[in-house]
C-alpha cells in the first residue's frame, strides 16, 4: 500500500505540472472528486495537496465546490514584483560580473536563445501565453545561473503569479514589443558590464509590468 505522503506528493506534483503547462485554467472550478479519479489517488491525499497549494497561493479553495486557480490581489502583485526585483537584479549583476567564465557564457547564450524565441513569437503568433512562457524561462534562467537553491526555490514558488502577470501584461497593446526591446537592452548591458544601466532598466522593466497589472485589476 502506498504511503499517504507519497500519494500527497504525487497529487501535488501532478497539479503543479498542470498549472505550469496551462492545463488548469483561471476562473474554472475543479472538483476534488473528479481530480482524484483523474490522478488515481483517493480524495484525502488530493485534499492535502490542494491545501498545500492554497498555502502557496497557487489555488483558492471553494468550500463544498472544489478549487480555482488563485485570483491575484493588489498585495499579490506588489509582493511578486518586489521579490522579482530583489532576486533578479542580483542575479543579472552576478552574470554580468562573471560573463567571461564558461558558466557565464553558457547562461548568457541561454538568455540570448530565449530572446530569439520570444522574437519569433512576437513576429508570428503573437500569443501572450506562448510569449509569457518564454519570458518566464528568460528570467528564470538568470536565477538558475547563480546556483542558489534557496533563492531558486523562492522564485519557483512565485512561478504561477509571475507567469500569469506576464500573460496579462503581454495582452496589452505594445507591451510585447516593448519587452522584446528591453530584453535586448538587458543583454547589451550584461555584455558591456554596465551595472548602473542594468539596474535602471530592471527597475523600469518590472515597474511598467506592475503598473499595467495594477491598472487592469483596478478596472476589473
Amino acid at each position: 500500500m502506498k504511503e499517504p505522503l507519497f500519494l500527497q506528493t504525487q497529487a501535488y506534483d501532478h497539479l503543479i505540472n498542470q498549472i505550469k503547462n496551462g492545463t488548469l485554467r483561471p476562473n474554472t472550478i475543479y472538483s476534488l472528486n473528479q481530480m482524484a479519479k483523474e490522478i488515481g489517488v483517493s480524495r484525502t491525499p488530493l485534499r492535502d495537496a490542494v491545501l498545500r497549494l492554497e498555502q502557496e497561493r497557487y489555488v483558492d479553495i471553494l468550500p463544498s465546490k472544489g478549487f480555482v486557480l488563485h485570483k491575484m490581489t493588489k498585495g499579490d502583485i506588489i509582493e511578486t514584483y518586489q521579490i522579482r526585483s530583489a532576486i533578479e537584479f542580483y542575479c543579472f549583476k552576478q552574470l554580468s560580473m562573471n560573463l567571461s567564465t564558461p558558466r557565464g557564457q553558457e547562461y548568457f547564450n541561454k538568455l540570448a536563445l530565449k530572446v530569439a524565441q520570444q522574437k519569433k513569437i512576437a513576429t508570428t503568433t503573437r500569443c501572450p501565453e506562448e510569449y509569457g512562457r518564454k519570458d518566464y524561462e528568460f528570467h528564470r534562467s538568470v536565477v538558475q545561473y547563480v546556483g542558489n537553491e534557496s533563492m531558486l526555490d523562492i522564485y519557483r514558488r512565485f512561478m504561477y503569479r509571475i507567469f500569469w502577470l506576464n500573460v496579462t501584461s503581454f495582452s496589452q497593446e505594445g507591451r510585447m514589443d516593448d519587452t522584446m526591446t528591453e530584453h535586448e537592452q538587458l543583454l547589451t548591458f550584461i555584455e558591456t558590464q554596465d551595472i548602473d544601466g542594468l539596474e535602471k532598466l530592471m527597475d523600469h522593466h518590472l515597474a511598467i509590468a506592475q503598473e499595467i497589472n495594477l491598472n487592469i485589476l483596478d478596472n476589473d
